[in-house]
C-alpha cells in the first residue's frame, strides 16, 4: 500500500486526472482505493485527498548495537524482574506436569 501511494504522490501529485485516466490507474494498480480520490463536479476530474497527499511513510527503526555497560543493565533488570515470580507455585506446576507425564506414559504402555 505504501508503494502504491508514494507512486500515486510522485505521478499525480496534485493535478487533476479524468474519469479514463483512473480507470487505467484501477487496472494497473492491484492495491487501489478509490477512497483515495475526491471528484470535483466542476472540472469533472479527480483529485488525490489531502489525507494521501500528506501521507508519509513510517520510518524505518535504526537498531544500535548495546554497548557492555548497557547489556549489563539489560541483564541485570531481567534478573531483577525474575525476583518478583513465585517460583514455590512454578515449581510445583512443574512436578505436578512431570508426574503427570510419567504416570501416562507408564498408563499408556500398559494398556
Amino acid at each position: 500500500m505504501e508503494k502504491t501511494i508514494r507512486h500515486l504522490q510522485n505521478t499525480i501529485g496534485e493535478r487533476a486526472i479524468s474519469s479514463s485516466e483512473m480507470d487505467e490507474l484501477k487496472d494497473s494498480l492491484t492495491d487501489f482505493s478509490e477512497d483515495w480520490f475526491e471528484f470535483d463536479e466542476g472540472e469533472k476530474a479527480f483529485f488525490l485527498t489531502p489525507e494521501i497527499l500528506g501521507y508519509k511513510a513510517k520510518p524505518k527503526e535504526d537498531y544500535e548495537a548495546l554497548g557492555l555497560g548497557e547489556l549489563e543493565e539489560r541483564i541485570v533488570d531481567v534478573l531483577e524482574q525474575g525476583k518478583s515470580v513465585k517460583w514455590g507455585k512454578l515449581a510445583l506446576a512443574m512436578w505436578l506436569f512431570f508426574l503427570f507425564i510419567v504416570v501416562y506414559t507408564v498408563v499408556e504402555a500398559i494398556f
